[in-house]
């Protein structure tokens, strides 16, 4: 059986409005995130605010754009109409409230919050402010994101019965995801395949879990087993000290796909009968968009989400952002880690 993909659905960045950002913390994703917007995205990046004296000031000059080194002064300003906020996860509910209640829209780095009760309040002040809010979850505005939806949408894969994924990165040198209310590897890393499971399978009945945590209680490697009304299967490897491909795998009635590696950065799909050993229909990402440059499609994806007067994410709704940070906070209770 031979298989055809279909063409991805891109969206022309020259075709949807050149809004005005700001980005609220000079954090280190920022940096990769102005660099694929102003190498792949015709947004504009206006300023950039820290209160880390001279740290915005330096994040300024390497992307010639302006500088504060205070938020408000940031968040005055009537030449921003959007604010990107890739600060620490336990100060995002803070300053995506301070941005919304200054009339800004928010791309607000994953996850949305460790809380999900924190992640509510901030997209009920959004509505409220009549402003958009939206996770940055950016690999579902990535090329073969929309191939799978339209994967999913036509059922080619027939019923989808089992989705493996593992998320699995030497990170012990990443001082942040170590300190408690800084983002532990299950909810930092591990919100990539719990989206990713939620993409096919929608959202969990049944979550059970065990970790492995360091001597701070702080989960080092995490295993999942999520199941779904349907009988549908689950299974979620994160771990944050041991290094293994980041394979997204979905078996279905009729074929089973195989995404990445990388899944979560943009890689390639690899689509099988369900024979044994059966040779796989290949799609390959060729464009010149690299790894971590994939932050700049969703840059595009908010604007024409903008453009047509939406107030939240058609990729990602609100529901789908509380659903999967509700499953990190059951995992984490489950493992009984300390994160903050």
């Amino acid at each position: 059986m031979t298989f055809t993909f279909p063409t991805p659905n891109l969206i022309d960045p020259a075709s949807v409005t050149s809004y005005r950002w700001g980005i609220m913390g000079a954090a280190g994703i920022a940096e990769a995130f102005v660099t694929g917007v102003q190498k792949h995205a015709k947004q504009q990046i206006v300023a950039v605010a820290s209160r880390t004296p001279g740290k915005a000031a330096e994040f300024a000059a390497r992307f010639n754009l302006q500088s504060h080194d205070n938020y408000e002064d940031l968040l005055a300003r009537d030449d921003i109409d959007v604010i990107y906020i890739p600060t620490l996860p336990s100060q995002h509910k803070d300053h995506a409230l301070l941005a919304i209640a200054a009339g800004k829209h928010v791309l607000i780095e994953k996850p949305v919050t460790l809380i999900p009760s924190e992640a509510a309040e901030i997209f009920a002040a959004a509505k409220a402010k009549g402003v958009l809010a939206m996770e940055a979850m950016w690999t579902r505005y990535l090329p073969q994101y929309d191939i799978i939806r339209q994967l999913v949408a036509n059922e080619a894969m027939g019923d989808i019965e089992l989705v493996n994924v593992s998320m699995a990165q030497a990170n012990l040198d990443q001082a942040r995801l170590w300190k408690k209310g800084h983002g532990d590897p299950f909810t930092d890393m591990g919100i990539y395949p719990i989206s990713f499971c939620q993409t096919f399978l929608g959202n969990p009945t049944k979550i059970t879990a065990q970790g492995v945590l360091n001597q701070d209680g702080i989960d080092e490697e995490v295993s999942v087993q999520l199941q779904y009304a349907s009988g549908a299967r689950a299974y979620v490897l994160v771990s944050g000290r041991a290094a293994i491909p980041g394979i997204g795998q979905i078996a279905g009635t009729k074929a089973k796909l195989d995404v990445g590696p990388e899944f979560f950065i943009p890689s390639k799909l690899e689509l099988r009968s369900v024979d044994f050993n059966s040779a796989p229909t290949t799609w390959k990402d060729e464009s010149a968009v690299i790894g971590h440059e994939g932050l700049s499609y969703q840059a595009t994806a908010l604007a024409s989400f903008l453009d047509q007067g939406l107030l939240e994410s058609p990729y990602e709704s609100h529901a789908e952002s509380l659903a999967n940070l509700e499953v990190c906070a059951e995992v984490i209770r489950l493992i009984g880690a300390e994160i903050l």
